[in-house]
């Protein structure tokens, strides 16, 4: 199955990075007979976002180069990264095929202007060939909506972003347009596709661009019958920015121009060591101060306001456009402690809430539906759960092959595969002098030496990668949201140096004489509040078809293991 996710902004492209990630990790979208696993789907991120710098991409695609890695040694790769010139499908049995280009769209670059908009004024004032509408755009705008830069967002305006992304829906389907030069949409329309579109409701881009590309999408589903679905993911404030560091003017000076330069100029001399303007020259600070003072950034005390007005308008107009709307939000807000204009200089941590929004999506890509489409269903978590910090065990359930997939169950059985492929096999002795045979890799290996050194370093790599990426998703100095005692409880289970205690818990049971009394272990693995029991027997059963990938006999592993979980007592 063909699935695309359109992200919109540097929210969304954060819960495109969750997804990367959580595919990564091993979470599953279909069943392959009785493995669940999401191999042999497929993945496009489609990013829509004037910001060209934004720091969210740069670990986006930091994300996406590390997953490639791991699936190039899934596959049959080497030690070695994949060459820059290979293709960017990141393919192997363990994981879903990505495309590890990101399609990212510029919406201000626009057919019939030579170079993108920076402007709202140059598209609907000045549009090449056509009459000046600067007078009746008064009616609608003031100079200063016309005239702020929107080369880094929209500044939570809809009204200025709204028809930027309207010309920029239209030119889609125009293959000579810089948009419609990416999309082969006439593959698209013979292909079943899952499109997930998902942004915040409540700033700029997001807010702009998600209903704009849902109603397009729509009109060509329907006057081509296509076989596309619709699903999205509205973000709700889950997380506060800090106010910039001086106040904007009063409104009834904003409109004075004279006055806004003077003071933008002074603002622009007395900040300049601050980290959103030191990176600037003299002119990009001045900019940016004029824009400060006239109120063009995300204000933190519109969130809510901006939020029920947009849900208003979903419910009224928007919800048929979507087969599937999900919304997610966060009672209390995370507060960001450094206030940016976009690009380089706004790299947000991860919030769990982009992880929820991303289990959304893995959702729907496994051919989930919630509700009857007549109706809404209303998630909530235990009555223990904070409002202000997540555990993996209160994020969204969802169904493959009929089994439930819970993030703690998946994050037990990954950590847990990481221990048995790395330290359970005797990698570094000759497989002929082997004391046990796990999966029937001995006979194997005796036949081929070389491939046994192969899939060492490869597996070495490859789960070092994993289990990094893991670390990362719930680590408290790198994300925002998570109960810090996460972290704690997966180093029990994959740091560095905790292998022979694990390999101590999951050794038989002994009665006396040292005979083993049953195939039980010391100690079952736990993980939050679920855990498996597992001796090193029980691995070694687990056998691999005879012509195998490494990422073959890695799911087959983790869906064992992932099978024997359950909730700890």
């Amino acid at each position: 199955m063909k699935n695309i996710i359109i992200v919109t902004g540097g929210n969304g492209t954060r819960v495109a990075d969750a997804l990367v990630r959580l595919l990564a990790i091993g979470f599953p979208t279909r069943m392959q007979g009785n493995l669940p696993t999401s191999a042999s789907d497929e993945l496009e991120i489609w990013r829509i976002d004037p910001d060209r710098s934004a720091g969210a991409l740069t670990v986006l695609n930091e994300t996406l180069r590390r997953y490639r890695q791991i699936q190039h040694l899934m596959q049959d790769g080497n030690g070695e990264p994949p060459p820059l010139d290979a293709q960017p499908l990141a393919a192997s049995p363990w994981a879903m095929t990505v495309n590890t280009k990101v399609r990212d769209f510029d919406p201000l670059a626009l057919p019939g202007f030579d170079k993108p908009i920076s402007t709202l004024r140059e598209l609907l004032g000045q549009f090449p060939g056509k009459k000046d509408g600067t007078p009746l755009l008064h009616a609608f705008y003031e100079d200063k909506d016309l005239d702020v830069k929107i080369n880094r967002g929209f500044y939570q305006k809809p009204f200025i972003g709204s028809p930027v992304i309207a010309a920029f829906a239209a030119s889609l389907m125009d293959r000579n347009s810089p948009a419609g030069s990416q999309i082969d949409f006439n593959t698209l329309k013979q292909t079943q596709v899952r499109f997930f579109i998902c942004g915040s409701v409540y700033g700029g881009t997001g807010a702009c661009a998600l209903p704009v590309i849902g109603q397009f999408l729509a009109r060509e589903r329907q006057r081509s019958n296509l076989n596309w679905s619709i699903g999205g993911c509205l973000l709700m404030p889950y997380f506060l920015p800090p106010p910039p560091p001086f106040s904007p003017l009063p409104e009834d000076r904003q409109s004075d121009a004279r006055y806004v330069n003077e003071e933008a100029r002074r603002m622009a001399q007395q900040f300049a060591t601050h980290e959103a303007f030191a990176v600037l020259n003299e002119e990009e600070r001045v900019a940016l101060a004029r824009q400060v003072l006239t109120g063009f950034y995300a204000d933190p005390q519109d969130l809510t306001l901006r939020s029920r007005h947009s849900l208003v308008y979903y419910r009224d107009i928007l919800a048929p456009t979507f087969d599937e709307l999900y919304l997610i939000g966060k009672a209390q807000p995370d507060a960001l402690q450094r206030w940016s204009n976009g690009g380089q200089t706004q790299r947000n941590p991860l919030n769990a809430t982009e992880v929820a929004a991303a289990i959304t999506a893995l959702n729907y890509f496994a051919g989930n539906r919630v509700g009857s489409g007549q109706s809404y269903s209303l998630a909530s978590g235990a009555k223990d759960m904070s409002p202000s910090v997540l555990r993996l065990a209160d994020l969204p359930v969802y169904m493959v092959g009929g089994q439930p997939v819970d993030a703690e169950k998946v994050f037990l059985a990954t950590a847990v595969l990481v221990h048995l492929l790395q330290y359970q096999i005797e990698w570094d002795a000759d497989a002929r002098g082997w004391s046990d045979d796990p999966g029937g890799l001995r006979h194997l290996y005796q036949l081929d030496p070389a491939r046994q050194e192969r899939d060492r370093l490869a597996y070495r790599l490859a789960l070092d990668l994993i289990r990094e990426i893991m670390g990362d998703m719930v680590s408290p100095d790198r994300t925002m949201g998570w109960s810090p005692d996460i972290r704690a409880d997966l180093d029990k289970l994959i740091a560095p140096g905790v292998e022979s205690a694990v390999i101590e818990r999951m050794k038989r049971r002994t009665r006396l004489f040292g005979l083993a009394a049953d195939n039980a272990p010391q100690e079952a693995l736990r993980f939050g509040r679920v855990k498996v029991e597992l001796t090193s027997f029980d691995f070694y059963g687990w056998t691999p078809p005879p012509e195998f990938k490494r990422g073959d006999y890695a799911r087959l592993v983790w869906a064992n293991v992932f099978a024997r979980t359950g909730a700890a007592s």
